[in-house]
């Protein structure tokens, strides 16, 4: 569809995309500190499991939590669908059943930092954008053993939900955080992870 853009007056006028509703599609799994140098860290999505879902016009994008601006390069989700069970991994060429190699090593930050499903495009996120709630699906604010980081948390997060530790059992280069059952908790929410 065409950009759309309320005008102000004396004010420069900015196009907001506009898009139809979201897929169903949530953060379901992320481990972002692996053994050495975190070769296997993966990004797992969720669609509840009705399978093959389009993600065409969503991107993942992870945001700093040293300037809660975003890092790296956003990853574009266009043609590209959930699998017959409703997973999608982005991840390391390493890691098993990966559909989207977006790392090598050391792609995902340790924390405290951020991963957000919006819809969009990776051009609508280049490195340093500041965190925004604009189009966001989802999101993840985790770490691993580092205080919380507010900026994320109250933008990315529905009130009161807490940063996700994956080294609360002195093991985050071993485990992994993800929602328990698959799927639970709802969008933007984090009370149903574990480690």
């Amino acid at each position: 569809t065409a950009p759309t853009a309320t005008p102000t007056t004396g004010a420069t006028v900015t196009p907001t995309p506009t898009f139809g509703p979201p897929p169903a599609v949530i953060i379901n799994e992320i481990d972002a500190d692996t053994p050495g140098t975190d070769a296997d860290e993966f990004i797992e999505l969720y669609d509840g499991g009705v399978g093959n879902t389009d993600l065409s016009g969503t991107v993942v994008v992870l945001f700093n939590g040293s300037d809660d601006a975003s890092y790296d390069n956003a990853i574009d989700l266009d043609g590209y669908s959930t699998n017959s069970l409703g997973y999608l991994v982005i991840g390391s060429a390493s890691v098993p059943n990966v559909d989207i190699v977006a790392f090598t090593t050391n792609g995902l930050q340790n924390g405290a930092d951020a991963v957000a499903l919006y819809q969009g495009h990776d051009t609508d996120f280049p490195n340093d954008t500041p965190v925004t709630a604009v189009n966001l699906i989802d999101a993840v604010v985790y770490d691993t053993n580092d205080g919380d980081d507010t900026g994320l948390l109250s933008v990315l997060l529905n009130p009161g939900e807490p940063q996700v530790n994956e080294g609360a059992n002195g093991m985050s280069g071993d485990e992994s955080i993800g929602r328990c059952p698959n799927g639970s908790g709802g969008a933007m929410n984090t009370t149903a992870y574990t480690t």
